[in-house]
C-alpha cells in the first residue's frame, strides 16, 4: 500500500539492531526499523513514555521499559519536515494504513478492494467506503461519504441561518464500533443576491470523513468469538438547490458490511 503511494514506512524502538532483525523475522516485517538504543530520538521527538521512570518495580524484574515512546505516527516531508502526527489517548489504539495514506497524499482514494455503500438520485450520487480492506481491533479506520452533486447544484453546510437544511452524515450507536466526530470539508460562501443572504455551500465532490475504531464490545465476553463482519448504517440528511429552486430535503441510509480482521493473540493460529 505505502510503496504503491511512493511513501516510505520506518519504524523506530529503543530496541537493538539484533532484537529488530529478530522482530522483523518473526512477523515478517518488510519496513525499516531503527534502533534508538539510548532513546535519544524519542527525547527529541517529546514522546519519552513519561509514565514508566527508571526506578520502575518492573525493571528489577527483567522487563524494563523505561525508554518506549508513547505509541503513534508522524507524516513527513521529503525534507523530514514533520507535516502531520497521529497519536491516541488509549496507548492500544492505532492510526490505520489507509487513513495514513490518504492523509499523506492529500486525497482521498477509493479503491476497489475496500467495502462501500452507494445510492443515487437525479441530483446527486452519494457513496460510502472505509479507508483499509476491513477492520481492525483498536485500529482507528475512516468511513468516507462522498456525495458528487451534478453540474449546477449545491448544497449547504454549517452555519446556517434558520430555514435552512444543513448537509448532515451520522453513524448511530453501534455495539463494538467506538465513532469519532465528523470531519466536514470546508464551504465556499456564496452571495445569493435575490434572496439578500451569502450562505455556506458544498459543489462538486464533497467528502466527509467519520473516525471509526473497533473495541473490544466486537467480540462475545464468554466465548472471545468474533464476527466477521460488521454491519455500519450511514445516515444522511441533505438538500440539493439549484441558483433558483431547491429539491425536497432528503434522509438516507447507507448500509455498509465491513469485514473484520482476526484479534492477533500471540500462540494462537490466525483464522483462515
Amino acid at each position: 500500500m505505502f510503496n504503491d503511494a511512493g511513501i516510505r514506512v520506518y519504524g523506530i524502538s529503543y530496541d537493538t539492531q539484533e532484537q529488530l532483525q529478530a522482530f522483523a523475522e518473526q512477523y515478517q516485517v518488510t519496513y525499516d526499523l531503527l534502533s534508538d538504543t539510548d532513546s535519544a530520538v524519542i527525547r527529541e521527538f517529546g514522546i519519552l513514555n513519561t509514565l514508566i521512570t527508571p526506578d520502575d518495580p518492573e525493571q528489577a524484574a527483567g522487563r524494563g521499559f523505561f525508554g518506549v515512546p508513547f505509541p503513534g505516527v508522524y507524516l513527513t516531508d521529503e525534507n523530514g519536515v514533520v507535516t502531520e502526527k497521529f497519536f491516541h489517548r488509549h496507548y492500544a489504539t492505532r492510526e490505520s494504513a489507509g487513513a495514513i495514506r490518504d492523509s499523506a497524499l492529500g486525497e482521498i482514494l477509493a479503491r476497489h478492494e475496500a467495502p462501500a455503500g452507494e445510492l443515487a438520485t437525479d441530483q446527486v450520487e452519494i457513496s460510502a467506503f472505509l479507508s483499509d480492506p476491513s477492520l481492525k481491533f483498536e485500529t482507528q479506520s475512516i468511513i468516507y461519504v462522498r456525495f458528487e452533486l451534478r453540474d449546477g447544484l449545491h448544497m449547504y453546510g454549517r452555519p446556517l441561518p434558520g430555514g435552512y437544511i444543513a448537509s448532515e452524515v451520522t453513524i448511530p450507536d453501534t455495539n463494538g464500533l467506538r465513532v469519532g466526530s465528523v470531519r466536514y470539508p470546508q464551504t465556499a460562501a456564496r452571495e445569493f443576491p435575490e434572496l439578500g443572504v451569502t450562505l455556506n455551500v458544498y459543489e462538486g465532490v464533497v467528502d466527509v470523513a467519520i473516525p471509526v475504531t473497533p473495541n473490544a464490545d466486537l467480540f462475545n465476553p464468554g466465548n472471545r468469538d468474533q464476527p466477521e463482519e460488521l454491519v455500519v448504517p450511514v445516515s444522511v440528511l441533505f438538500q440539493a438547490c439549484s441558483e433558483t429552486f431547491c429539491y425536497t430535503p432528503r434522509t438516507d441510509t447507507l448500509s455498509l458490511t465491513l469485514p473484520v480482521g482476526p484479534l492477533l493473540r500471540p500462540g494462537a493460529p490466525s483464522r483462515r
